[in-house]
């Protein structure tokens, strides 16, 4: 009877709440020393008017476990004046989420997006102490995988 009785309550909730999700575009910085990213928003194409891509990251402090401490945000600082650039010191031990893709999953850079959404990654600088990694629209999937729910990566 108990079992009845649940189940008579979690339909109706999940029927009120949707299907709605989102999956994120991250870049973590798991080092002990802060990294310089800067990346450049594409203009979106004709007939897109929501970039997958903003102009202002959020970052949160990472867990020990690399989990996403969403109760422990990191301010940035955007060091760029020009607001199709971003460049900001990302700090050790956090994640930037610089992207959200709503009630769609991404597979590749090229794909076809729902709700006039544009894949509007233009490049992307990370300045480590001794190295820099360049990624550029068309190497984006070489170094951004997806896994639960995030499109990631991580320098370590």
């Amino acid at each position: 009877m108990k079992k009845l009785l649940s189940y008579l309550f979690i339909i109706p909730v999940l029927l009120i709440s949707g299907c709605s999700w989102v999956e994120y575009f991250t870049l973590g910085n798991k080092t002990d020393n802060p990294i310089t990213v800067t990346y450049e928003l594409a203009k979106m194409e004709e007939g897109n008017i929501f970039g997958v891509f903003i102009n202002n990251p959020e970052a949160y402090q990472l867990s020990k476990s690399s989990k996403i401490q969403w109760d422990n945000k990191v301010e940035l600082e955007d060091l760029d004046d020009n607001p199709a650039i971003v460049k900001v010191i990302l700090p050790p031990k956090t994640v930037m989420i610089f992207g959200r893709l709503h009630n769609d999953t991404y597979e590749s850079n090229n794909q076809h997006f729902i709700n006039s959404r544009d894949f509007n990654f233009g490049k992307m600088s990370i300045d480590q102490s001794e190295k820099t990694i360049q990624i550029t629209k068309t190497t984006f999937d070489d170094y951004f995988v997806k896994k639960n729910g995030y499109v990631k990566f991580d320098v370590e």
